[in-house]
């Protein structure tokens, strides 16, 4: 007769066992979720949860997944110590749009491929005709609007065109925070970065409704214990809308800032060195 093994067990949504529920190397299961779970003690005792879908997860107890996904285009970004999220990251300054022609027209406009609607500024494009670069001011090509190129001469049946759109390059891509600061409270914080960056410049523009605007570059370094700033080329339409203090906190090096008016929104630019 076959016998019935049964684990520890639990049909509570969201339950998990607690340290005490569980033998070093016993195994308990929450049916409600299809989720393991076994106690580990690396010279302190823990509950850990295994299995292909887990509720968070971890890479050799170092690196920490977001347990939500981010917004259609976000990539995910680290805070130098392991902690990962979903960011909005820079752009490259660089589009490449690619019609393949199906008639004979002298007009390139519209949704490509790729369902990418054209859009460039006049004289930071290139446009290459069966990859044969053309000449622009007419001998090839006209940039006839931002949206539109108008050839010289008809694209026929098979041609491929390709029109290098250039805009302006994020030279910080992936280090723009976004802040508003409802209140005037000392030394909220205004950006943490683990201490595995030793240096880090800011470019920081502060905006007020009725206040103006306020912008500062800063120089932020720590030497794993203490940090140090300098805030200089301070530049304000009315007054000063914030000033700034740094720390180490959890093995992160901070920013902090006192805002000098409620509802301050705070943008910064980084540029890290570790």
């Amino acid at each position: 007769m076959a016998t019935e093994i049964k684990f520890k067990r639990s049909s509570t949504q969201n339950d998990l066992p607690a340290v005490s529920d569980l033998a070093l190397g016993e195994i308990a299961i929450n049916t409600y979720h299809g989720r393991v779970y076994t106690e580990k003690n690396d010279g302190s005792a823990a509950i850990v949860e295994v299995g292909s879908v887990p509720a968070s997860l971890t890479i050799n107890d170092a690196i920490t997944f977001p347990t939500s996904d981010g917004s259609n285009g976000q990539a995910l970004t680290t805070d130098g110590s392991g902690n990962l999220s979903f960011s909005t990251v820079g752009g490259t300054g660089l589009t490449v749009y690619t019609y393949s022609i199906t008639g004979n027209t002298t007009a390139i406009t519209g949704n490509d491929d790729n369902n990418n609607s054209l859009s460039y500024t006049a004289g930071k494009e290139q446009v290459y005709l069966n990859g044969v670069k053309l000449i622009d001011g007419g001998t090839d090509y006209t940039t006839t609007n931002s949206t539109t190129i108008t050839l010289a001469a008809n694209a026929i049946n098979g041609d491929v065109v390709q029109v290098v759109a250039y805009t302006s390059a994020d030279l910080v891509q992936g280090y723009y925070t976004a802040s508003t600061f409802s209140a005037t409270t000392a030394d909220q914080v205004l950006s943490s970065n683990g201490i595995a960056n030793k240096a880090i410049k800011y470019v920081i523009c502060a905006t007020h409704a009725s206040a103006g605007t306020h912008a500062a570059e800063v120089l932020l370094i720590n030497n794993g214990s203490n940090s140090y700033f300098v805030q200089y080329g301070d530049v304000f339409s009315s007054s000063s809308l914030f000033s700034l203090n740094s720390d180490i906190n959890s093995g992160n090096m901070r920013l902090l800032v006192t805002p000098a008016n409620t509802n301050t929104t705070i943008d910064t630019f980084q540029i890290r060195h570790s």
